[in-house]
């Protein structure tokens, strides 16, 4: 008898722990392409390798895409759209037919619809001038004695142009931890920004907005492994009317824009998808990035040696003293995407394509164009 009840228990402990849940898992997929969390992806300036033992750090020069905002008017429309789909996973649930746990529902049914990220489209939010700050703030204490002080002469600052504040509130966020007095920020140019120039360009204007640009990735939503994934998701969620593309990415937004990188806090829309499913959207956004602003198109290496031309030339003038300690511009996704280009990093030996994903791919937007992703250049002597 005694052995018959340890047989039941044992047997009761392994029920309960093979099933699957999001909200305990021990490693959660991190990599959400261009709104990947800067923290889960970052490293540490403070132990780079940019501190060479022996010499001077005389200038430093830093590209810096914008932190965390709130999604764009169209991006939270179908956002807030998805929003009602929480109720029939729970229905789905109570009738047997969702495969998700029990907590991960009861997180959807307790997640509150964020009035503040869908009624005020494109704002910078806590998290991205945290994101700011802690740049910022590391790199002051990785070279503590060169902006130990910084005279109206020793700085540049400035963001790229943009139809809202996201990008000026995120440079102001990245100034304000830099110094405890205050500093000046250049306004942003609206014409020929050598750190956006592509946004007075009729020719990238016209291939952005080229259908095959978009081909490849539009060719990965029919191949095996998407499609494999979309059944995926609908069988787990369970619910009775088929989910379009459009749903799957809005609900892949409510994952991406409501987890923190700062507190590690996942979405609990995350739990709709399993790891193989955020790789395959993941690979989507990739591809987009590849032929947008990546090595899908030439005209994007050219746009990355425009940025690039600062940087030699404040180098230049450092090296016969008329240089600045700092001169740091906040930027777009796009214009990092074009100097890797420039720089020849990142390059993959064929062209990514949308027939199949190369799991080993260099080109990865999770970690070149995630939030707050930077290029910092140190001049020594």
């Amino acid at each position: 008898m005694k052995i018959l009840l340890v047989i039941v228990t044992l047997c009761s402990v392994q029920i309960v722990t093979s099933t699957y849940c999001f909200w305990n898992t021990g490693c959660p997929y991190k990599y959400f392409s261009n709104k990947t969390p800067y923290n889960f992806v970052r490293g540490d300036i403070r132990d780079s390798l940019v501190k060479l033992p022996g010499c001077e750090p005389v200038s430093i020069w830093g590209l810096i895409r914008h932190g965390h905002k709130n999604p764009g008017t169209g991006y939270g429309m179908h956002m807030k759209e998805a929003v009602v789909i929480k109720d029939y996973i729970a229905s789905s649930y109570e009738r047997g037919n969702c495969s998700l746990c029990a907590q991960d529902v009861e997180n959807l049914r307790k997640w509150q619809d964020d009035e503040h990220m869908f009624a005020n489209p494109y704002q910078f939010t806590r998290e991205g001038a945290l994101e700011s700050e802690g740049l910022a703030r590391r790199l002051k204490q990785a070279f503590p004695k060169l902006l130990a002080k910084l005279d109206e002469n020793d700085y540049q600052f400035r963001p790229a142009n943009a139809p809202h504040s996201w990008v000026a509130d995120s440079m102001k966020a990245f100034v304000g931890s830099l110094y405890d007095k205050p500093l000046t920020i250049q306004p942003a140019k609206t014409d020929h920004d050598n750190i956006y120039p592509y946004d007075t360009c009729k020719n990238y204007t016209d291939m952005e907005q080229n259908v095959k640009t978009n081909e490849e990735s539009i060719k990965f939503q029919s191949s095996a492994e998407y499609l494999a994934s979309k059944d995926r998701i609908q069988r787990r969620i369970g619910i009775d009317y088929a989910l379009t593309d459009t749903n799957i990415s809005a609900l892949y937004d409510l994952c991406r824009y409501d987890t923190s990188g700062l507190t590690n806090q996942f979405s609990p829309w995350c739990a709709l998808f399993t790891t193989e499913d955020l790789k395959a959207l993941e690979y989507i956004y990739d591809l987009r990035h590849y032929y947008r602003s990546g090595y899908g198109a030439s005209i994007n290496e050219v746009f990355g040696q425009i940025a690039l031309t600062d940087l030699l030339k404040s180098f230049q003038d450092s090296k016969v003293g008329n240089g600045k300690k700092i001169t740091a511009y906040v930027t777009h996704a796009t214009m990092m995407d074009m100097v890797w280009c420039a720089l020849k990093l990142f390059k993959d030996d064929a062209p990514l394509t949308g027939a199949f994903r190369k799991p080993d791919r260099k080109w990865r937007s999770s970690k070149l164009a995630s939030l707050s992703s930077n290029l910092i250049v140190v001049l020594n002597k």
